[in-house]
């Protein structure tokens, strides 16, 4: 009998660990979302204050600030065209406080300023100039919940988004060309901008492209733009997210998802190989500043990242540094999407600018 009990417990053991191997992503994130769920469902009423883009502070970036998004590897010297980027920045808010970000957050802040300004948004300030408007983005943990409050929430950061582009392309670019462009939450907003504002309208004239990286964006969500399948094809969108080797990655239950491979900026599934990639920059994660840690270098590590689409996701199947440390569940290079191909992503949004404005 006790034998037959030992086996039995036994199994379920086995069980357990094959069961938490299988499904590691998901209790990761399940573990994860205990920690940081708001205590309060949604409510408009208690949203913090809303930003008014009228003023500069309501903005990360903008071509008269000194912030991040103006840094440069070493060598790079071009002029930018008068083209203007809008950038909606990714989530940087984890906090069980609210459903949504204040704007004086200071980590959250913190996070955009000195990370993604100098990580994402810095790669088109060779093409243009970088507009990246702080709005009440929804918490982490709205893309974990199930109860609608996430939802809620990032609608009203959506809401936010909203009014920046629109004050963007009726005041602040006076008519210009633009890029559209985000990352992770940003991209969700700016793939909705895309359908809503931009989709049947005058500004698909006035757009160059856009680049709606990180996120789960489907072929079919694009408001009928199409995706470009060109280095230079313009008024057309690119994305693609970032897996290690043949990993999952955060998206890998979703079907039909765009990915554009920015070795080749084709829609295919061929392999583009180390040699093309331009050049990578890479940084540890979105996380605070660690004590001596120079978080303002950017160091190029040129062909050290090789790329190819699929089954949707841009995998990169021999990373060659340890430059790159940060991943999320499903071995996602989620933070990562634009680095690893920093100096590609530059000089293509420079190409497409060049093909617009010579009438693409």
């Amino acid at each position: 009998m006790l034998k037959k009990v030992l086996i039995t417990l036994g199994t379920l053991v086995v069980l357990a660990v094959v069961l938490g191997y299988v499904f590691r992503s998901q209790l990761t994130i399940a573990a994860i979302g205990s920690q940081i769920a708001p205590d309060h469902p949604y409510s408009a009423e208690q949203m913090p204050p809303a930003p008014d883009y009228t003023d500069a502070a309501a903005w990360a970036a903008l071509p008269e600030l000194d912030e991040a998004s103006d840094d440069r590897p070493a060598g790079v010297t071009d002029e930018p065209a008068p083209v203007a980027v809008f950038f909606a920045h990714p989530t940087s808010y984890i906090n069980k406080a609210g459903w949504n970000q204040p704007l004086d957050d200071e980590r959250a802040n913190w996070v955009v300023d000195e990370r993604i300004l100098r990580h994402q948004a810095s790669v088109f300030n060779s093409c243009c100039s970088v507009y990246a408007p702080r709005y009440r983005q929804a918490t982490f943990y709205s893309f974990l919940d199930q109860s609608g409050s996430g939802e809620q929430a990032l609608d009203a950061a959506y809401a936010d988004l909203a009014r920046a582009f629109d004050h963007f392309t009726e005041t602040l670019t006076e008519g210009r060309p633009f890029i559209l462009a985000g990352h992770s939450q940003g991209t969700m907003h700016a793939a909705r901008l895309l359908r809503e504002k931009i989709a049947g309208t005058p500004n698909l004239e006035r757009m160059v492209a856009a680049y709606l990286v990180g996120f789960a964006i489907t072929n079919d969500a694009l408001g009928g733009v199409p995706r470009c399948t060109t280095s230079t094809q313009t008024r057309c969108a690119v994305g693609w997210n970032a897996v290690d080797g043949d990993a999952a990655g955060i998206y890998a239950r979703v079907d039909n998802l765009m990915c554009i491979n920015p070795l080749t900026w084709g829609e295919n599934d061929h392999y583009a190989a180390h040699d093309l990639n331009l050049g990578a920059i890479g940084y540890p994660g979105f996380r605070l500043a660690k004590d001596g840690e120079d978080f303002t270098q950017m160091i190029v590590e040129v062909g050290v990242a090789d790329a190819q689409c699929i089954d949707g996701q841009l995998a990169v199947p021999a990373l060659r540094t340890t430059s790159f440390p940060s991943r999320m569940p499903g071995n996602s290079m989620h933070v990562y999407d634009y680095s690893l191909f920093h100096m590609n992503v530059r000089q293509n949004a420079v190409d497409r600018v060049a093909a617009y404005l010579a009438g693409g």
